[in-house]
């Protein structure tokens, strides 16, 4: 009877310890499921705030560099009597007068369309607003000079050229 006994008690003690290592594993499995799950949505927040920052910064390097675009044209020309106002399209033009060798060149700056073009040409030719290439999208273009200060107004801000030419011409 002792004997019985004390199979009896082992068989349970191993019942009970198999039944243990089943619960364990049961939290072990459970708790790395809990984990990666936590992890991945980590993962699915930190993407999307990364692709919200990084669609601002596209948007202020595009606004940026259009803006900038504008001043080096300007800065480029910048010759006594080679800034000018002209009817655009759409508007006021700020042309930029080039005296060549074989020539006079024009960089035309203006709004068209929902957006600020720049076309380059022959000075005195009819604008063609199909030809000219997009630099910004802005519905707004307009321009100030005064005391050798060109200001450029777009929807996404404003520049200002410091005109180096003794006459500016704007």
């Amino acid at each position: 009877m002792v004997q019985t006994l004390i199979r009896a008690t082992g068989s349970n003690r191993s019942a009970e310890a198999r039944g243990g290592k089943v619960r364990g594993g049961m939290f072990i499995t459970l708790l790395f499921a809990v984990i990666a799950l936590f992890l991945l949505i980590a993962l699915l927040v930190g993407t999307s705030a990364y692709r919200a920052v990084n669609d601002v910064r596209s948007s202020s390097d595009n606004t940026r560099l259009g803006l900038s675009l504008i001043a080096n044209s300007i800065r480029a020309t910048d010759e006594t009597d080679a800034v000018g106002v002209a009817d655009g399209p759409e508007g006021r033009a700020l042309v930029l007068t080039e005296h060549l060798e074989n020539g006079d060149y024009e960089t035309r700056l203006y709004a068209y369309e929902g957006a600020i073009v720049e076309e380059y040409t022959r000075a005195g030719a009819a604008f063609t607003p199909e030809k000219a290439r997009e630099i910004v999208a802005s519905n707004t273009f307009d321009f100030t000079y005064a005391d050798g200060l060109l200001t450029v107004h777009t929807e996404q801000g404003s520049t200002s050229v410091a005109l180096r030419s003794v006459r500016g011409g704007a």
